[in-house]
């Protein structure tokens, strides 16, 4: 009875009920987005519109010409609406909801659903048979195997594949054999999902290449930023509870290094002094012994092994053979540091 009212309804009547509909959902809603519906079979839009559902997202199918009517009876009350115009190409559905736009762009990549491969389907990657028993009782079916060069085998009254198979590479046209072979391993290779051609959030369009987010490249972005900050923190020595301890300690390591430099007489920087005055006087004994290769023993240091020898004359280069004018300046310098050294 109820069936038989409905039919009844003027065409008229359920386009200006569906028109209303569009436009309380579009005065409602923050986001008002167009989904291709191209590649999709009502039993994949059916498990979309649960799953959007699921995130308080409505999903409506309606004709581009109610669509476009809808944005022109709203555009008065938000701002823009109008550019979604251009994209009502094609078999579309639209989508509605106040949450954030890229939030929704994330469920739809990441709740895809997947069917069967039809004969002439082009494989979007590489689809593997795997190993093991399909079930399938031996008969004509084999030959199918055969042909798509699938190892089998039988054994317990049905066909085994003996390892996993590689049937169609990305991009190969689908064959008859092969969609009824993956249909009957029940193997479902073609990935559907609902593409967002446009979306409408606060009187601005985003196209589909605004929306694409690669969370990777964000997580490490923020990693980065996060590690730079904190170096800029400790070298300006923000007074924050999360670098204190390394700037006290950077403070601390830097001001015993000065206090080792100036020859502080503290107990517990004497001994730092004394390395950085023996290490000087190290190098410029060996610079002296390189000058003046008669020169054996400097008095009050140790000469390391390697440094008690002059070095041979054929290791020197003869660009860097000084003249004795030079080279008694040279002499007279050392003598100075080593003198203001030990007094």
């Amino acid at each position: 009875m109820l069936k038989t009212i409905e039919k009844k309804i003027p065409k008229k009547v359920k386009k200006q009920k569906v028109l209303e509909e569009l436009m309380e959902l579009m005065k409602s809603n923050e986001i008002i987005a167009i989904a291709s519906l191209k590649g999709l079979r009502a039993r994949q839009l059916q498990e979309i519109r649960k799953i959007l559902r699921n995130n308080g997202i409505y999903l409506k199918v309606a004709k581009n010409t109610l669509f476009k009517k809808a944005i022109e009876e709203c555009s008065n009350d938000l701002k823009n609406i109008e550019a979604l115009g251009k994209y009502l190409s094609e078999q579309n559905a639209f989508i509605f909801s106040n949450g954030n736009p890229f939030e929704l762009a994330l469920i739809l990549e990441k709740n895809k659903v997947y069917m069967e491969a039809k004969a002439g389907d082009i494989a979007q990657n590489d689809i593997i048979v795997p190993a093991g028993n399909t079930g399938m009782t031996p008969g004509p079916i084999i030959s199918k195997f055969n042909a798509l060069k699938i190892p089998v085998k039988i054994e317990e009254g049905s066909i085994w594949i003996t390892k996993d198979t590689i049937v169609a590479k990305k991009g190969d046209i689908i064959s008859p054999d092969l969609a009824d072979i993956l249909k009957r391993l029940n193997i479902k290779p073609i990935e559907v999902k609902m593409r967002i051609k446009a979306l409408y959030f606060n009187g601005r369009i985003l196209g589909e290449e605004e929306l694409k987010l690669n969370i990777e490249e964000y997580h490490q972005m923020i990693k980065d930023a996060v590690r730079n900050a904190y170096v800029i923190a400790i070298d300006a020595a923000l007074p924050i509870p999360e670098v204190m301890v390394q700037v006290i300690t950077k403070a601390a390591r830097i001001a015993r290094k000065i206090a080792a430099e100036i020859a502080t007489p503290e107990p517990g920087i004497i001994k730092e002094t004394l390395a950085i005055a023996n290490s000087r006087a190290l190098m410029l004994a060996m610079k002296l012994m390189q000058i003046n290769p008669e020169l054996k023993i400097i008095e009050g240091i140790t000469m390391p092994a390697a440094a008690s020898a002059a070095p041979s004359a054929e290791a020197k280069p003869k660009e860097e053979k000084k003249k004795e004018e030079k080279k008694e300046k040279e002499e007279e310098e050392i003598a100075e540091g080593l003198a203001s050294l030990f007094g």
